[in-house]
């Protein structure tokens, strides 16, 4: 958050400043005067000022609108308190939020649990003394979280337990392939966009089916590290 704030100050200080440069090099050019043929255009600097202003007045919206959205999601995990990853789905102030399928997010849907069977046991219990109106059950979001909770701590397990080779391990020691905290069973390749490895039975890395390299000079890069 600090980090966002500080680049929006400094883009909307560079942007003030472009127009303020943009100013004196116009009053200084005399009121009406035009270009003259064979001449350099007299204009030159005043208009690469509005363009750089125009252009740092786009990012500053860019910025700004990043710090509302992470102004969000500070007060929305303010109010999780147990909530350790977010889920956004868009850039700005308007973007929506909920919680991330994460293993640092278990205990958020332990509790999420904790919390709906309570309110399933009093709607039934409600809906069995009152024939006519009735209260909204949920079994199925239980059910839908109790599997996500096993989809999460099995990830947990298989990561924790995971062998590791040696040519693994230097990879891993280089920064050549960071573990995802969120989904641990997962490395992602340096420089490469969206494109993770995972560990077999004998611990030397292998291909995600879930983000495997698409092009072929990822394909060849991830074949050169498994390969090293």
């Amino acid at each position: 958050m600090e980090q966002a704030e500080g680049r929006l100050a400094c883009i909307r200080a560079a942007r003030e400043a472009s127009e303020q440069a943009a100013h004196r090099e116009a009053h200084a050019i005399p009121f009406g005067q035009p270009n003259i043929e064979g001449r350099g255009n007299i204009y030159k600097h005043v208009q690469q000022e509005w363009k750089r202003a125009e252009r740092l007045a786009q990012e500053e919206t860019r910025a700004a609108e990043r710090v509302d959205m992470l102004s969000k999601v500070e007060a929305f995990k303010e109010h999780h308190d147990d909530l350790q990853d977010v889920r956004v789905v868009g850039r700005t102030g308007w973007a929506s939020m909920g919680a991330a399928t994460s293993v640092n997010n278990l205990d958020y849907f332990r509790n999420q649990v904790t919390q709906l069977q309570a309110a399933n046991e009093e709607a039934k219990a409600f809906n069995k003394t009152h024939k006519g109106e009735k209260k909204a059950t949920y079994g199925a979001k239980i059910t839908q979280l109790n599997k996500k909770i096993a989809y999460l701590e099995h990830m947990r397990e298989q990561a924790e337990s995971a062998t590791i080779s040696e040519h693994s391990q230097q990879l891993i020691d280089s920064g050549a392939v960071t573990q995802w905290q969120k989904k641990p069973v997962y490395y992602f390749v340096r420089v490469l966009r969206k494109v993770a490895l995972t560990l077999n039975e004998q611990g030397d890395f292998q291909p995600s089916k879930w983000y495997p390299p698409k092009t072929e000079e990822a394909q060849q890069r991830v074949a050169a590290l498994i390969q090293q």
